[in-house]
């Protein structure tokens, strides 16, 4: 029966988790969709510009929303560390789905508003979700263990810990004297 509820417990955490991740890749798609297609009217001739333009401006409401939400849980392997990680991720993910947009353009000539939409955001943009799921869940955002994290806090039991090396002092001999934080000092002679 135990493993029966640690099992629903762990599937009701990676489905709340997928929907979170979920919610925040809509919002970055709204985004992503709007700034894109912004783009797309302003430089028509540049669509892979537009595309870029439009996916790093979602990659930052998703680095927010996910880590601020989503992963909140987890552990942060650094913060500068993990804006690198992150954005080296999406860069990768926006080749990805960039691919299929610079193929239906400039290989199949389908240069319409259509055909642009169709080829990010039906072809790329699932095959770039999928690579960031993953990754997102691997690299950047890793779960910590707690039976490892307490193994690396704890002396192991053959080793005493440092202040346990210390001289046991009375406490009313003149020769010693406690510092408030409990650390014995040596008195002037």
């Amino acid at each position: 029966m135990a493993a029966l509820q640690a099992a629903y417990a762990r599937v009701r955490r990676g489905f709340d988790e997928l929907a979170k991740f979920g919610t925040i890749g809509l919002i970055a798609l709204v985004v992503n969709m709007l700034v894109t297609n912004l783009c797309w009217q302003a430089i028509p001739h540049k669509p892979v510009i537009g595309s870029v333009v439009g996916t790093v401006v979602a990659t930052i409401v998703a680095y927010v929303g996910n880590r601020f939400w989503t992963y909140k849980d987890r552990d942060s392997i650094g913060r500068s560390r993990e804006l690198v990680l992150f954005f080296a991720v999406n860069g990768i993910g926006m080749l990805i789905e960039t691919v299929p947009l610079a193929f239906s353009q400039y290989i199949l000539h389908f240069d319409g508003a259509l055909a642009n939409n169709v080829a990010k955001y039906m072809f790329g943009m699932p095959l770039g979700m999928v690579f960031r799921l993953w990754t997102y869940r691997t690299w950047i955002f890793p779960k910590a263990d707690p039976a490892l994290a307490g193994e690396q806090f704890q002396f192991p039991a053959a080793e005493p810990l440092p202040t346990s090396q210390l001289p046991m002092a009375p406490s009313s001999s003149p020769r010693h004297k406690r510092s408030g934080s409990g650390d014995l000092l040596r008195a002037e002679r």
